[in-house]
């Protein structure tokens, strides 16, 4: 009984886990380099009205650069993390889970903190340049940096 019982158990999970991959939503057209990584644990700061705290050995901070070719998108995902992104070059397209759409040019930027999936896509002609600071957990590794999503229902956006 309890040989059938783990076996359905193990078959319910590789199905859940090869479902979850069929809907998650890849990049295509963009590529993201990780240029650092800090780890910067307990810290408390404060300076000009912004204020910034962790919680003890919590919190690395991530510099990457993502390079989106013209009508490349980001898939849907989320990251585990506060993140703030700033449009070097061209201008990118954001979703959010409801659809509702922004579009940010060279010279600005945007935060996501929030465990909702959002995907990023270039319209333009030209390749969109986005360097991006993330404020993680340490203990996040590599893989569980970026969290693939399914697409959102009552929005086609790719």
């Amino acid at each position: 009984m309890r040989r059938a019982i783990f076996l359905v158990v193990l078959g319910v999970s590789t199905l859940a886990l090869v479902v979850g991959a069929a809907l998650a939503t890849p990049p295509k057209g963009a590529t993201t380099t990780v240029l650092t990584r800090a780890t910067f644990g307990t810290f408390a700061h404060q300076n000009s009205g912004v204020k910034v705290e962790s919680k003890p050995g919590e919190a690395d901070l991530v510099i990457a650069k993502q390079v989106i070719e013209p009508g490349g998108s980001s898939g849907w995902h989320h990251h585990p993390a506060v993140s703030f992104f700033l449009v070097k070059s061209g201008s990118v397209t954001a979703y959010d889970e409801k659809c509702k759409k922004t579009v940010y040019k060279a010279g600005e930027g945007f935060i996501e903190s929030s465990a909702h999936p959002g995907l990023v896509r270039n319209q333009g002609k030209v390749n969109a340049v986005i360097y991006a600071t993330h404020i993680i957990p340490t203990k996040t590794t590599e893989e569980g940096f970026r969290i693939d999503d399914p697409q959102p229902k009552n929005c086609n956006v790719k």
